[in-house]
C-alpha cells in the first residue's frame, strides 16, 4: 500500500508543478500581449489620433482584465498617467510637465515599479503646484 501512496503523491506533485507552469506561461503571455498592444497604440496617442487619456484608459482596462502578479503597481502607474493626461488635455499641465511624468515612468518602471509610481506622482503634484503658482494672482 505504501508504494502506491508514494506514487500518487509523486503524480499529484508533478501535476501541481505542471499546472503552476501553465499558469505562469499564461500570465507571461497575457502581459506580453498587453505590452505589444501598448507599443502598437502609443504612436496613435503621440500623433494626436487618439487622446492620451483614452490610450491610458484602454491600457488600464486591458491590465485590469488580466490577473497578474504585478497588476497593482501597473494599475497605479496607469492611473497616475491617465490623471496626468486628463490634466494635460484640460490645459492644467503643459506638454513639458506631461512629457516629464511620462519620461519618469518610462525610465524607472523597469528598475522599480513602486519608485516609478512615487516619482511620477511627485512630479505630477509638483507640476500642478508650479502651474498654480504661475497662474494665481500675486495677493493670494
Amino acid at each position: 500500500m505504501t508504494p502506491n501512496r508514494s506514487l500518487v503523491c509523486a503524480v499529484l506533485a508533478c501535476g501541481a508543478i505542471l499546472l503552476g507552469g501553465c499558469a505562469l506561461f499564461g500570465e507571461i503571455y497575457n502581459v506580453q500581449e498587453i505590452e505589444n498592444w501598448a507599443k502598437d497604440n502609443e504612436p496613435l496617442a503621440e500623433s494626436g489620433r487618439i487622446p492620451w487619456s483614452q490610450f491610458y484608459a484602454q491600457y488600464l482596462e486591458k491590465v485590469a482584465a488580466v490577473p497578474a502578479s504585478d497588476q497593482a503597481w501597473v494599475s497605479e502607474r496607469l492611473g497616475i498617467l491617465m490623471t496626468a493626461a486628463r490634466l494635460y488635455e484640460d490645459g492644467r499641465l503643459d506638454k513639458a510637465a506631461f512629457d516629464s511624468i511620462r519620461g519618469i515612468v518610462r525610465t524607472y518602471r523597469t528598475i522599480d515599479d513602486p519608485a516609478a509610481n512615487t516619482l511620477a506622482r511627485a512630479a505630477l503634484v509638483s507640476a500642478l503646484k508650479a502651474r498654480e503658482t504661475a497662474v494665481s494672482p500675486p495677493g493670494r
